[in-house]
């Protein structure tokens, strides 16, 4: 019998490449015919918007939508942005076919583009919540044109600048703010070292204090306390580059280790010579970011004014004297870093553009490319029709939307920050920047494999994408460090409530002050689409992994282990609910942002969107199964309901990457006529 059933399925898989290879039995020939040529329908013919794109990206963009077209066009109709004409259309896009010379050269001819046009008016001297937001707006259009140029600017302005801002006091700001905002002074910040990266507290550069000067004197004590990838310190071209760093180092007075703190330094001279006793070298060529000018700094002996310490935390007098109002060293250090949360802030924000224009890109190509026929003679078939190719990119838009949300919030919180936001602040920052960059990389090498072959030219972007913005998994802050220190803060709320025998209060565990939310045995499809249970599935799973969590650390102490190093063995629960926390906190910023739309079309989608992003996380993390959460048919139903919402969603898929607010010159030649854009007419012009 096992013989027989295996010819049948050998003479079955024969009649079916049978029926691949020869169109028609009847006449050998028809394999032979000429099929009649390729052309290109623009997705527009074909596919209905059954909502308002224009409204769809008021939601996502929430402020300054006119400020963001203006740039856009200010870009578009600039040669230094280096414009080309493919398949009919202007697309902007970096030539990274330049050497790296030429790529910094680039990009400092651009940032000069920018100044020259009033971008950066304001950047630093205007103060308030409309300029910060402005700020942030043209620097999520800059981060869509290249990562390049928006690294740099976020060097100059959010950490040198930001430093002196943040970090200084009036005296700094008086001298250094204003010529920093038109480049009279051009900055770097000299924090990571060859040696140490997130781990800041350990760095090892040292500075003293000369009383007999009233100076301060930086040294690099050894080669692992070299600063290291600090970006903008090179010479770029003869009149561009670094003047000055901010210096991150040990502080020591009198023998005695204050900790690290921030100065001032001068490193070139006006006519861009390099200043005695500092050595500079480049870190060289890299996978991506090439745009951007590492370097590495050596300090010997170098004497700087006891006035550029940025004393904002703490200070040193004239005689010596170490004087700050924080006296517990681990209190002063968290408010010495405390400003510095810009940088995870437009990471995060940037890596959910990112994810953007890789989906607009793939998907709006999957609506014009086709591939395969499903019967003899039939038309071959639109690629996003495919349900796998649906199950592939739709669950990633649904993500992107969602974190749309949620950077949304984030900016919300930055610019509208206060002493007592910034613990929410930090924790939220940590865990967006970590959970958006993954999954940024995540879905550009989705998008990359969804496109082909043509996903790996780089005029269409999303391949070299992947290499920009790589290192966002792990500057501001390795992820899996920021989870581990998402998880901590939330293992000291729980410990502080229990302690104080009070309710939860802040970073949106609430939710942990009422009773423990009951997952149906039996889930319907209403059901998993219902935002109540959608949102208790998710708090069930915090609440439940905050109580292992804290148990666990717990246990490890009672059997002797330091706090800190019961917290390193728990690392695998500390994972998981930093992972269950930025997952909540994103699904609320989504139900927040839907409760805000009128009935109709709109909401419509968005609560599709909504059921599909919080759907695919329970699909996603193994947690829901691990500890129970979830029965193995309630997973499997779950599985099944992210299949159909695929479905439902593929006729909106076109409107929902035209809500995106990336306008197509700033996309890949594939996302519109690519037969155009490969045509031997495009090879000659």
């Amino acid at each position: 019998m096992a013989q027989e059933s295996s010819i049948n399925r050998a003479s079955r898989r024969t009649r079916i490449l049978n029926n691949h290879l020869v169109q028609s039995p009847s006449d050998p020939t028809s394999c032979l015919r000429s099929n009649s040529c390729l052309s290109y329908t623009p997705p527009e013919v074909t596919e209905s918007l059954d909502f308002d794109t224009k409204e769809m990206r008021k939601i996502l963009d929430l402020h300054n939508l006119e400020d963001r077209d203006w740039l856009f066009g200010v870009i578009k109709q600039g040669k230094v942005f280096n414009g080309k004409e493919r398949g009919g259309r202007l697309f902007v896009l970096p030539d990274y076919n330049q050497t790296m010379e030429q790529q910094r050269e680039m990009t400092m001819k651009r940032i000069e583009y920018l100044f020259e046009r009033g971008v950066f008016d304001g950047w630093l001297m205007k103060k308030g919540v409309e300029s910060e937001l402005k700020k942030l707006a043209f620097l999520d259009v800059i981060q869509n044109f290249d990562q390049s140029l928006a690294v740099m600017l976020g060097v100059h302005f959010f950490l040198w600048g930001g430093a002196i801002q943040f970090m200084g006091t009036k005296r700094h700001h008086d001298k250094w703010l204003r010529d920093t905002e038109t480049f009279g002074h051009k900055g770097c910040f000299s924090m990571t070292e060859l040696g140490h990266g997130s781990n800041v507290r350990g760095i090892e550069t040292v500075t003293t204090y000369d009383l007999k000067t009233g100076e301060f004197v930086i040294n690099t004590p050894c080669e692992s306390a070299q600063k290291y990838w600090i970006g903008g310190l090179l010479i770029f071209t003869d009149v561009q580059h670094a003047t000055h760093t901010i210096v991150f180092s040990q502080l020591n007075i009198d023998g005695v280790n204050q900790g690290v703190h921030a100065f001032i330094a001068q490193i070139r001279d006006a006519d861009g010579n390099i200043c005695p006793n500092i050595r500079i070298a480049e870190c060289g060529h890299k996978i991506g970011l090439n745009g951007v000018d590492n370097g590495r700094i050596w300090f010997d002996n170098l004497r700087i004014p006891r006035e550029n310490l940025l004393n904002s935390v703490a200070d040193v007098s004239p005689d010596g004297q170490y004087l700050s109002a924080i006296k517990d060293p681990d209190q002063r250090f968290a408010a010495f870093l405390a400003p510095l949360t810009s940088g995870r802030v437009t990471i995060a924000t940037s890596a959910v553009f990112s994810s953007k224009v890789g989906l607009a890109t793939a998907i709006r190509y999957s609506l014009s490319r086709r591939a395969f026929s499903v019967t003899p003679n039939g038309p071959e078939v639109l690629l996003l029709d495919y349900p796998s190719h649906q199950r592939r990119l739709l669950p990633l838009l649904a993500k992107s939307y969602a974190m749309t949300f949620g950077g949304n919030y984030l900016k919300m919180i930055y610019v509208n920050r206060t002493p007592g936001s910034a613990k929410t602040l930090h924790v939220v920052s940590s865990a967006f920047k970590a959970i958006f960059t993954w999954h940024n990389m995540r879905t550009l090498q989705e998008c990359r494999e969804a496109c082909g072959g043509q996903g790996l030219k780089t005029e269409n972007k999303i391949g070299h994408l992947k290499g920009e913005f790589d290192v966002q998994s792990t500057f501001e802050g390795d992820n899996n460090v920021l989870m581990q220190q998402v998880s901590k803060a939330l293992l000291s709320e729980y410990a502080a409530a229990k302690k104080k025998n009070k309710p939860f209060k802040g970073l949106g565990l609430e939710h942990m002050n009422g009773p423990v939310p009951v997952i149906p045995s039996n889930l319907t499809s209403s059901t998993l689409r219902s935002s109540q249970f959608q949102m208790n599935a998710f708090c069930l799973r915090e609440r439940d992994l905050l109580n292992r969590f804290a148990a666990e650390v717990s246990l490890y102490q009672s059997k002797g282990e330091s706090k800190e190093h019961a917290f390193i063995l728990s690392y695998q629960l500390a994972e998981d609910l930093g992972r269950a926390f930025s997952d909540r906190a994103i699904l609320q910023t989504f139900i927040d942002a839907e409760a805000n739309v009128s009935a109709g079309s709109l909401k419509n989608v968005l609560g599709l969107l909504r059921s599909m992003y919080a759907l695919i996380c329970l699909e996603e993390d193994a947690a829901f199964l691990r500890y129970g959460y979830l029965s193995t048919d309630n997973a499997a139903a779950a599985r099944k309901e992210v299949t159909k919402l695929c479905g439902e969603l593929r006729p909106h898929a076109l409107a929902l990457v035209s809500s995106l607010g990336i306008p197509d010159a700033f996309l890949g030649p594939i996302a519109f006529n690519w037969i155009d854009a490969n045509s031997w007419s495009s090879v000659k012009h």
